[in-house]
């Protein structure tokens, strides 16, 4: 008797075990994030804010679901972080009985235990301890994966409802899962060939039913959640990204996503080389084999599945490489790393079968394997990973003793497999997998408990939250040199309308840089004020000022959709406008108004620059008066007094060095950019100007 059959002896044990084990888990995951600061921004910020303190209809992205659900957390007070978490882990736990009765229809359970388990350990779980909707989306696909690969006894019809309603349904946890759709409806069709028959008709029949629930179960719940912006496919945030590409610019994509999936294929081989050998092995069987019918459909379906998720991943991480930055060798594992147990499953299945199919296509596939081994060897080390990107691969050091030995287990396993030894499959699960998961934990430990002390933006935050009347909590400008920092302090602020600055430390604020608009400044960092401000709190690293009485508005206009007539009568020298304004076009921005300006006007621009302009001063007139300032690459206020004489109705803005992204290597976008204007207000200003400018 083999030691799967005695492990099988007493089948009815492993559920029981499998609940106290994910106690236990959950335990431990519940005790490793209790206490931490946020962590992950701005994700953790943006989420909170659209999920607790926004409209769903205002969310940037559609996950109106997770949105809704995680803003239940409001009734949780000052303690919702801990609540989003207890939520988080909940979810992440509930997939693990779906794991395991999906491997219970390709394996013993005593595998399908150790396949539960490793995922509830795998470092999937760090995403517990963030206000993220991961968790959420990976019990949506484990429960997607259990209808689809083990509901065969359903009528086709029902599994195609079924995975089209969870399916759109997870569109609107994380929208990525609309990219899954090409995969689910194809395995579908494979499905269908699988069970025989008239195949194609009913596979096609399925393959269409599945999409159209897919978008009707995202449109329909969506309308009902955000109202008209649940119609929205991508949301603005996304929808915006792919409205400013190109043909030719999609093309330009090929050279960075070839970087960006060579690193990808690298990771993987690393961490799994035995169950993708396996994973080809099966696929090319089927095509090369006489009778494909035989070959498992839980190959096929992780095989569609992974394809999907990680080719959507390079392609998105091209759009985002460019010259002047890192994007481009970012290896985003977590957008594709819950499918990582069913590639486990498959090698599982594999260990339980005695069949011996294409022994050359075995040596081939583990050449290959070894190859991409060798090369993340030299390769791998020189792309960026961590662990909120990915947390599979970030704490594997390829040239420590622990990472050099992963290698070494996997070529051994990979040369066992191809001399057709049944063992091979099994010994990854028992010896490579654990070391991976094991470094990645320890990497995760660390990465987590380095965010259990309050850092700089933190202790900030909080110290504003205590002194600034809630009331006012909206009316909050914070300044910094480090975004993270700033977001962080807005995190414990938690009000949406909070404003981040980010200037470098130890500079002195122009006056136009001073918020008129606002009653405080939360400066992290040391900053000189070009006005007397009351400092009410705070120490040599960080310190709350509290501002003049705001200006009275006049008027207001946004430019992120049609003009207001009312306040503009006309625009020159802007672009179409987009979900946050419109961005210059020419070397001009001349702004009409449709009555004559006060003698006395404050203008305040929610504006920030392209290009080399953030570098640069900008121009500016009304009437003969005129002044200077400058932006940098994020949008932030800036206000400007002018005297008049009572007449003058424009605004003019010299753009110091307008410039195309088609020139800055981005092709596709030929239009001269240089500033982009979220809204305008007027004000009132209540003393002549003084000369400072």
């Amino acid at each position: 008797m083999t030691s799967s059959s005695l492990l099988d002896r007493k089948p009815a044990i492993w559920p029981a075990l499998l609940a106290l084990a994910l106690a236990c888990a959950g335990f431990w995951l519940y005790q490793r994030s209790a206490g931490l600061h946020p962590t992950v921004f701005a994700d953790e910020w943006y989420y909170s804010k659209m999920a607790r303190l926004m409209p769903l209809a205002e969310a940037i992205v559609p996950s109106y679901l997770y949105l809704w659900i995680f803003g239940a957390s409001k009734a949780c007070g000052p303690e919702f972080l801990d609540c989003v978490r207890a939520g988080n882990l909940a979810f992440f736990l509930a997939a693990a009985p779906f794991l395991y009765l999906t491997a219970r229809k390709y394996t013993g359970p005593a595998w399908s235990f150790t396949l539960a388990l490793a995922a509830t350990l795998a470092p999937l779980n760090v995403y517990t301890a963030y206000f993220m909707p991961e968790a959420t989306y990976y019990f949506g696909f484990c429960v997607l994966s259990w209808i689809v690969l083990t509901r065969a006894h359903w009528h086709w019809a029902a599994i195609a409802v079924a995975g089209g309603v969870l399916l759109g349904v997870m569109s609107l946890v994380k929208v990525h899962a609309l990219f899954l759709i090409p995969a689910l409806c194809l395995y579908l069709v494979y499905a269908s060939w699988h069970a025989g028959g008239a195949w194609l008709p009913r596979g096609l029949l399925a393959a269409a039913l599945a999409g159209v629930v897919t978008v009707a179960a995202k449109f329909g719940l969506g309308w009902l959640l955000a109202g008209e912006a649940g119609l929205s496919l991508l949301g603005p945030f996304y929808q915006g990204a792919v409205n400013s590409g190109s043909a030719s610019a999609r093309l330009a994509l090929l050279a960075p996503a070839f970087i960006n999936g060579r690193g990808h294929l690298e990771a993987l081989a690393v961490l799994m080389a035995v169950p993708l050998a396996i994973l080809l092995h099966g696929m090319c069987s089927n095509v090369l084999r006489e009778r494909g019918r035989a070959v498992n459909p839980l190959q096929v379906y992780v095989f569609l599945m992974l394809g999907a998720a990680a080719g959507m991943t390079v392609m998105y991480t091209a759009t985002l490489a460019g010259p002047d930055n890192h994007e481009g060798v970012r290896l985003h594992l977590r957008y594709y790393s819950f499918v990582f147990p069913l590639v486990w499953l498959v090698a599982m299945a594999a260990a339980e079968d005695r069949r011996s199919l294409l022994p050359r296509l075995r040596w081939v596939l583990a050449a290959l394997m070894a190859a991409l081994l060798a090369l993340a060897l030299l390769k791998l080390p020189t792309y960026r990973f961590n662990v909120v990107d990915g947390p599979d691969i970030a704490g594997i050091d390829l040239h420590s003793y622990y990472g050099m030995a992963l290698v070494g287990i996997q070529l051994l396993l990979l040369a066992l497999w191809a001399a057709r030894r049944q063992a091979a499959a099994g010994l990854f699960v028992l010896t490579a997998l654990p070391l991976s998961l094991l470094l990645a934990q320890v990497r995760v430990e660390s990465y987590l408990v380095s965010h259990a002390p309050p850092g700089l933006g933190d202790r900030a935050g909080k110290l504003a939250r205590e002194l600034v009347p809630d009331a006012e909590r909206g009316k909050v400008v914070v300044v910094g040199d480090d975004l993270g920092h700033i977001m962080r302090a807005q995190f414990h602020l938690d009000h949406p309308d909070t404003v981040p600055l980010l200037l470098p430390t130890g500079a002195p604020i122009a006056e136009y840089e001073m918020p008129v608009t606002q009653r405080w400044m939360l400066l992290i960092g040391q900053y000189s004020l070009p006005v007397s401000a009351a400092t009410v709190g705070g120490n040599q690293y960080y310190s709350l000022v509290r501002l003049p009485e705001p200006e009275p508005a006049i008027a207001h206009a946004s430019l992120a959709g049609p003009v207001d007539g009312k306040v503009i009568s006309a625009i020159e020298g802007l672009s179409v406008a987009e979900p946050w304004g419109r961005w210059s076009d020419a070397g001009k921005v001349v702004i009409h108004f449709a009555q004559p300006l006060p003698r006395r006007v404050g203008v305040v621009l929610n504006a920030r620059a392209f290009g080399v302009n953030a570098t640069l001063p900008f121009k500016i007139r009304v009437g003969a008066d005129q002044g200077e300032f400058r932006l940098g690459w994020q949008m932030r206020q800036i206000s400007m007094h002018f005297e008049t004489d009572g007449k003058a109705r424009s605004l003019e803005i010299d753009i110091p060095r307008p410039i195309s992204p088609a020139e800055l290597g981005s092709p596709g976008d030929v239009r001269k950019l240089g500033i982009g204007i979220s809204d305008i207000t007027l004000t009132q200003a209540p003393v002549p100007v003084q000369a400072a400018r």
